[in-house]
């Protein structure tokens, strides 16, 4: 009995892909983003060094062609926000995603260990672009760098954040 556990425990092992197997399989949003996932970290403000922390609790659902992404933000200010992103697969390793203050479709690529994402949202009233960088750490976490820009080549900020998705 215990030669058999021991034999099915060695085969579970060797059939779960490990994470160099998952990063030649390319990252995928939805393998990542479906279920519950949680960010912290903060934006830095370019001109002021002013630093402002927040959390992003998130949650996906993917259709087969759609990826739902709802994201509720709350910063160290008390300011609560709401987002939802849909994100659609347009082909093997790209997508296009859009969410209530998104000004155009994003355009999102993703290789073997990260994923690139380049968009404009109103905010303030103002339209600023986004250039983000994820990469994949582990099975469950991903860092995100996001340069933040006014009129295309303006630096006002960067966005870093840490998400870990929560075991299903």
């Amino acid at each position: 009995m215990t030669r058999r556990l021991i034999a099915l425990a060695l085969l579970s092992a060797l059939a779960a892909p490990s994470h160099a197997q998952e990063a030649q399989q390319g990252f995928a949003l939805e393998k990542f983003f479906v279920g519950d996932c949680v960010a912290e970290g903060h934006f830095v403000n370019s001109w002021t060094g002013q630093r402002r922390d927040l959390t992003v609790k998130m949650h996906g659902r993917w259709d087969g062609v759609f990826l739902t992404l709802k994201e509720e933000f709350t910063y160290s200010d008390g300011e609560k926000d709401t987002k939802t992103w849909v994100f659609t697969k347009v082909g093997e390793g790209r997508y296009t995603g859009t969410r209530e203050d998104v000004v155009k479709d994003a355009v999102v690529t993703t290789s073997d260990d990260g994923v690139t994402m380049a968009y404009t949202a109103k905010l303030g009233g103002i339209d600023v672009d986004f250039h983000d960088s994820l990469k994949l750490i582990d099975a469950k976490t991903v860092q995100n760098h996001a340069d933040v820009y006014f009129l295309g080549f303006i630096k006002i900020g960067d966005v870093d954040l840490t998400m870990t998705r929560k075991s299903r």
